[in-house]
């Protein structure tokens, strides 16, 4: 194989191993999403700066991204977001977007907070936080 052929294998191996590198960043979500939800206007409060990247690294995704079966069994959920369910003021009986927003995060930093976990906001402020 002369000197040629030997370049053109390193950059198909350097095309490939870009591509590869790349893949996670394709199909991720922002790192840093705003919850601005047109359901909840007017917003009386700052929106809230969520990291999402930040809790996919600890948790489990079926602990936000939740499905109930008829025995309220967590199926998980198909990665939608809390407003494909939750409508500020539902007839069926589920939770109202704000009152699943606040007992899904606000719930998970409090128990977190009893473990004895540093920086788990679980004031109004600590979340809608004022610049």
């Amino acid at each position: 194989m002369g000197g040629g052929g030997l370049m053109r294998y390193a950059r198909l191996g350097f095309a490939a191993l870009a591509f590869f590198l790349m893949m996670p960043f394709a199909f991720s979500q922002d790192a840093v999403m705003v919850m601005n939800h047109k359901e909840l206007d007017p917003h009386q409060r700052p929106l809230v700066q969520f990291n999402h990247e930040q809790h996919a690294a600890k948790m489990d995704c079926v602990q936000c991204h939740h499905d109930y079966d008829e025995y309220r069994n967590n199926k998980g959920g198909e990665g939608g977001v809390c407003a494909d369910c939750h409508v500020q003021n539902p007839t069926d009986g589920k939770l109202s977007l704000l009152e699943a927003f606040h007992g899904q995060c606000k719930g998970c930093h409090e128990v977190m907070q009893r473990e004895g976990k540093p920086n788990t906001p679980v004031t109004c402020g600590e979340c809608h936080i004022r610049k």
